[in-house]
């Protein structure tokens, strides 16, 4: 399959990481979906720091940074000009992490969804803000550490019973279309984002990225420790239209 290599060699992710993986997958399959006609906005986090360090770029699209937590306004701005210049050809996506997606940037993105803007946001969940040093966010999984959860007593790690189901929040503002993705399975996530780019409309991809430094996991075992999350139940795999599920992948 021919390449756009929309995220360019240069940058500075960490040896193994699943993010800068995820990213390139997904923005070569815009590319491809929308004859490079497309523009990305990122919130600030380890996407934006580790491949657009001042003065370069790893970036070979057009692609602009916007603050930590107003993604998505931004885009569904970018989306309005672009409406308002007669240029519907070009399509418009938004990016960044689970803290920017799941905390800070939640306002925003649900305006979003409520305006149903023609903007695909894609989360990159690796499960704490990696960038920051390794701090619970609203996507870390119970149990799980981090340098902000219980580190000893009774009861270790990231509680029971708190945290947000993002996808499904946003099932629940009934957008054209909600995916989860795993870079365990790369043809899935490029076959979901190529869907995605085909509806008009607010939608948004979920896609889980094992961060090796974050996680204590072998770089070398970022597919293998994804796979299993998907494998065992702990990921789950859908698509939703209008806020209903139409199609999952079984769990073996």
């Amino acid at each position: 399959m021919d390449r756009t290599n929309s995220l360019n060699a240069g940058h500075r992710a960490c040896q193994g990481c699943g993010e800068a993986l995820g990213a390139r997958y997904a923005l070569d399959a815009v590319m491809r979906a929308t004859r490079q006609q497309m523009v990305a906005v990122n919130a600030t986090g380890c996407l934006e720091v580790f491949s657009s360090p001042y003065p370069e770029s790893a970036w070979q699209i057009p692609w602009m940074h916007s603050l930590f937590g107003n993604a998505p306004a931004v885009a569904s701005g970018v989306a309005a000009a672009l409406r308002a210049k007669g240029r519907t050809d070009v399509r418009v996506i938004a990016q960044g992490g689970d803290g920017a997606t799941v905390d800070i940037g939640f306002g925003c993105l649900s305006g979003m969804f409520e305006r149903n803007d023609d903007v695909l946001y894609i989360c990159y969940d690796n499960e704490a803000y990696m960038n920051t040093g390794v701090q619970r966010s609203g996507s870390t999984p119970p149990r799980a550490w981090t340098n902000t959860t219980q580190a000893v007593g009774t009861n270790p790690g990231n509680p029971m019973g708190i945290g947000k189901n993002l996808p499904r929040i946003a099932m629940a503002h009934g957008i054209p279309y909600v995916a989860t993705a795993s870079v365990a399975d790369l043809h899935d996530l490029e076959a979901k984002v190529t869907k995605a780019m085909s509806i008009r409309g607010a939608r948004y991809i979920h896609i889980h990225v094992p961060c090796p430094l974050g996680w204590k996991s072998d770089p070398a075992h970022t597919i293998k420790v994804a796979r299993l999350a998907v494998e065992s139940g702990l990921f789950p795999l859908f698509e939703a239209e209008g806020g209903e599920v139409t199609d999952r992948t079984p769990i073996r």
